[in-house]
Parts: C-alpha cells; structure tokens; sequence
C-alpha cells in the first residue's frame, strides 16, 4: 500500500496574522518616496555673455511618437550680477511652449519652467525655436528643440 501523505495548507486566519505582523513591524506604513528639494530637470544658465551677445541652447526631447505631446522641466538659472526678466517668448511653430513668469530672476535664483512639445502633425526629424527675449539684451537666449517623430 502506498503512503498517501497529507497535503497541508496554510489557513486564512494565519495569513492575515503574518500580515498584520508585517504591517507592524514597518510602523503600518507603506514607505514613501524621499522628496528632494534640489533641481530635477536641465540647468539653463543666463550669464553676463548671454546678455550682452543672446546664447543658444538645446533641449532634446528625444524620440516620439506621431501625436505625442512631450513635457520637459527645464530651470533658469541667472549666473550675472543682476537681477534678469523675461520679458517675452518668441516660437517658430504653435507646435512648442513655454510658459515664462515675468517676476525678476534675482543673482543666483533659478527658476522652473516647462517646455511642452506637440508633434500632432509632425514627422521625422524636428527643429524649433524658442527665443526668450531678456529685459536689457540686444539678441535673445534661444532654446533649440529638437525631436524625432516615428
């Protein structure tokens, strides 16, 4: 005869007792992420040869797919002496945003923008402008924004 050994199972009530004991044990918290207040994003600096000559920069927003709409934090740092402003924002296409808070960017600050692309409409390889015109400065800080559209 053969041996039939028993299956053993383990019941509910054991089951919520390891968790409750586990759940304890972590103070019946779920952990949370760690927030940190230093920058996350690109650092654009306004220096004093940005003001006095413009300056360009790129942002690249990588690859997308057709009607994609891609957000990238960028911050403003101001590197000069002086107190900077935007005053404006000029683009080469409706398709590219940028939302600018036109307060005084005090020596040192930085401040945090988000600079939005939509490719609804757009195939291949892209590049738009974004020209920041600074209070004081002959030639704008111009941001390039390139992406590849699939």
């Amino acid at each position: 005869m053969s041996r039939r050994r028993r299956c053993q199972f383990i019941s509910p009530g054991s089951i919520a007792g390891v968790l409750l004991a586990l759940l304890a044990a972590c103070g019946g918290r779920a952990p949370r992420p760690v927030e940190s207040s230093a920058q996350k994003g690109r650092i654009i600096a306004i220096t004093d040869s940005t003001i006095r000559h413009g300056g360009t920069d790129t942002v690249r927003f990588g690859h997308l797919g057709s009607g994609e709409i891609a957000v990238q934090r960028i911050w403003i740092e101001n590197k000069t002496q002086k107190p900077v402003v935007i005053l404006s924002v000029q683009r080469s296409c409706g398709c590219t945003s940028l939302d600018v808070d036109k307060q005084p960017l005090a020596p040192g600050e930085s401040r945090k923008m988000e600079i939005a692309f939509d490719s609804r409409g757009q195939y291949g390889w892209q590049l738009k402008n974004l020209d920041l015109i600074l209070a004081g400065a002959p030639k704008p800080l111009r941001l390039l924004i390139e992406a590849d559209v699939d």
